[in-house]
């Protein structure tokens, strides 16, 4: 596929550079008129919520604001109830001016569309408005701290897990469980724990739990991995509304210290920040020790533990939690 962000900032650049060519004389510079836009058609809209909007860092949005105070654009009003919060709205000048910028919208959305179809104007602004998401919530990812992996540049799909895939979903798991825990457990322990936790019934109820999410992985078209993930009342340790329990986590042998089970934790931090949880937690066994030293690195740190039955071995789980910024 071309690189489609390409065209996309080609078109974003030109149409800013001709604004602030254009709105100059009324000392809109660097973008401005956009925060001018937003707050005229949000009045009252606070500073940290402007940024949200625009996607767009804090120091970012306290310049622009400051500027357009110092213009005279916009002006701070405190809040009846806390006069800490302060509202913004467009002063006398800035609302004389709010109309020319949105002519000027309206004239450059004419001339980018020019030569479309009423049905591609439609086609394109419903794509585009899927690419903003995407990038929206990539945006929000990056904003609480988290760091996006790249591996060389390339992504590493992860997709939903469907019903149709339930053989695979349990082969996998039958062999990453057994490759993982098979030396340390007895035959017997391990096969009633496989034949329990990943029978078609079983793995069918959890496919179909609207509050548990599989996922695959793929490196080079094969599957290399999976992941389950719990909210609500379908986590396995209680049942917060705030958190987001990463049940089951496996990379298969071959596609091993690939980063993958990285791609596969920030994933799973990207789905709780989406279902608007703070933490994110799991567990682990206390002989697990690669696990509990590649957990602590990612920033998992140890809050509790739990018992884990595998056959007729009650097994210590260490519970580690990692809060989200």
């Amino acid at each position: 596929m071309s690189e489609i962000l390409q065209p996309i900032g080609v078109i974003a650049r030109a149409l800013e550079s001709i604004a602030n060519i254009e709105f100059q004389q009324y000392h809109l510079t660097r973008g401005q008129y956009l925060y001018l836009v937003r707050i005229a058609e949000n009045p009252g809209i606070i500073q940290e919520r402007l940024g949200e909007v625009l996607k767009v860092d804090r120091t970012s949005v306290t310049r622009a604001v400051q500027k357009l105070i110092k213009n005279g654009l916009v002006e701070r009003q405190p809040d009846e109830q806390n006069r800490k919060i302060k509202h913004l709205q467009l002063t006398q000048a800035g609302h004389a001016i709010y109309p020319t910028i949105k002519a000027e919208n309206r004239y450059s959305n004419q001339m980018a569309l020019a030569g479309l179809s009423i049905s591609q104007a439609e086609t394109l602004e419903q794509l585009l408005i899927k690419v903003s998401t995407n990038v929206a919530q990539d945006w929000d990812f990056v904003k609480k701290g988290n760091i996006r992996h790249y591996q060389g540049g390339s992504l590493m799909p992860i997709q939903p897990v469907t019903t149709n895939q339930l053989a695979v979903l349990q082969a996998i798991s039958r062999e990453t469980f057994s490759a993982t825990f098979g030396a340390d457990n007895s035959p017997t322990d391990l096969n009633d724990y496989l034949d329990q936790a990943y029978s078609t019934t079983q793995l069918t109820a959890e496919l179909e739990q609207p509050d548990s999410f599989f996922y695959f992985i793929y490196h080079h078209n094969d599957i290399a991995g999976y992941l389950k993930l719990n909210i609500n009342k379908a986590q396995t340790e209680g049942a917060a509304t705030d958190t987001l329990e990463i049940e089951r986590i496996y990379i298969r042998g071959p596609f091993k210290r690939l980063g993958l089970g990285t791609q596969l934790i920030n994933h799973a931090l990207t789905i709780a920040a989406q279902n608007h949880k703070t933490k994110v937690w799991l567990g682990v066994w206390e002989h697990n020790t690669a696990a509990l030293h590649f957990y602590t690195n990612l920033g998992f740190k140890q809050i509790g533990e739990h018992v884990f039955q595998l056959g007729t071995d009650a097994q210590r789980d260490l519970i580690m939690q990692k809060t989200l910024r």
